[in-house]
């Protein structure tokens, strides 16, 4: 929530001075930190729906609302670079001067309140794909605003106006780049590909290799949310091998090595172990 504010008041203030100083460059941050302040409304009220109980005919509940989170910011995120992009190149058609002394100051307090958000999620950034979104926007939007910084000071300097627009340019493009590895992961969870964080083929190797394992077939793996995998498997055993605790152990293993908190499980008793080929 902090975050939040924090971000919230800097974007009324950013644009408020941005149009002031007639900086695209300016607007341009603000722009960005506005997507970023929608991101994380976006995000804390996915994490809030997942919590709910939902009705009884969504048997998962609502876990997958931070996915669908995950999408909406990126596509927000390209709807704001697609104006960012046409206000600079309208501006290099018509250069106006910039007070270059509020772009620094203003560019400067950005600098200050984007680093200490970023800081606020970077020990979590590795846990979910929405929070990783939030650390890079946050760093990539320091970044920026210290480069808005650099542009005033050499239009304070030199007089260099077209570096304004040119500088709107350069954050929609870094922006775009930062956003499209966020986009392709976003569709990959929704269409229940296999999380980036979960290696299918080890899955694999560690099924044909795990105790009283002969086989097994119908292997799933998909995300019920960013933060939550779930896996479900045919596996075939010798009859003089079974065990009752297989299921449970199997169970511990996928959460401990992988983080996969729901596993379905069905053991299949074969006679014989000859006939049965280990699915790769």
């Amino acid at each position: 929530m902090l975050g939040i504010a924090l971000n919230t008041a800097f974007v009324f203030v950013e644009l408020f001075y941005g149009f002031r100083a007639n900086s695209v460059s300016l607007i341009a941050d603000a722009v960005h930190n506005a997507a970023d302040v929608f991101g994380l409304c976006l995000i804390w009220f996915s994490y809030f729906m997942a919590e709910r109980q939902a009705p009884h005919k969504f048997t998962y509940g609502y876990k997958n609302a931070t996915i669908f989170a995950a999408f909406i910011n990126v596509i927000v995120i390209f709807v704001a670079v697609g104006n960012l992009i046409w206000a600079s190149i309208s501006k290099f058609y018509n250069q106006q001067p910039v007070i270059s002394h509020t772009m620094i100051i203003v560019a400067t307090v950005g600098v200050i309140i984007n680093g200490l958000t970023a800081l606020l999620f970077m020990r979590d950034r590795h846990k979910d794909i929405n929070i990783l979104g939030i650390y890079l926007n946050m760093t990539l939007d320091a970044a920026v605003s210290f480069g808005v910084v650099i542009a005033g000071l050499y239009i304070m300097q030199y007089g260099l106006i077209w570096l304004d627009p040119t500088m709107g340019l350069v954050i929609a493009v870094t922006i775009l780049y930062s956003s499209w590895g966020l986009f392709k992961e976003s569709i990959n969870l929704i269409f229940q590909a296999v999380p980036s964080s979960i290696n299918l083929h080890e899955i694999k190797l560690d099924l044909s290799k795990f105790a009283a394992v002969i086989s097994y077939h119908d292997l799933h793996v998909w995300p019920l949310s960013t933060t939550e995998t779930a896996l479900s498997v045919h596996v075939v055993v010798k009859a003089q091998d079974f065990r009752p605790t297989l299921v449970h152990e199997l169970s511990n293993f996928f959460r401990d090595k992988y983080n996969i908190i729901h596993a379905t499980i069905q053991i299949e008793i074969f006679a014989d172990a000859d006939a049965c080929r280990l699915e790769c």
